[in-house]
């Protein structure tokens, strides 16, 4: 329905990415945005939409739906996800998951950093 935020789990990965909110634009465009607040963990699919703009249910940042950037104070954005209809579902692309990486590796490599750094 136009204006009104779906939330839909579409993925496995144990990422956040993993969770969309995708809506119908006023001009019948659909859009599908990580269904996560950039400021909290609140579900943006729980907001309300009004001309354009996503209103966040837990502090009240506005979003633009084309961008995804912050309209009342533009210092960080929503992830916009490029989105398609297909036989009459929307399809969104996400990202691939991040690799993981073990803690011992993270570290050695930070220490490798450090001592470059220090080197004369």
């Amino acid at each position: 329905m136009p204006g009104q935020p779906l939330g839909k789990v579409i993925g496995n990965s144990g990422q956040d990415r993993d969770r969309v909110c995708v809506l119908a634009t006023d001009d019948g465009q659909h859009v599908a945005l990580l269904d996560r607040c950039p400021h909290r963990d609140i579900a943006l699919s729980g907001g309300v939409v009004k001309n354009g703009t996503l209103v966040c249910p837990g502090h009240f940042w506005r979003f633009d739906l084309r961008t995804g950037a912050r309209t009342d104070l533009p210092e960080r954005g929503a992830t916009v996800y490029p989105t398609r209809v297909v036989d009459g579902w929307v399809e969104a692309l996400l990202p691939p998951p991040s690799p993981q990486l073990p803690m011992r590796e993270w570290l050695l490599g930070e220490a490798r950093k450090a001592h470059r750094t220090e080197a004369p």
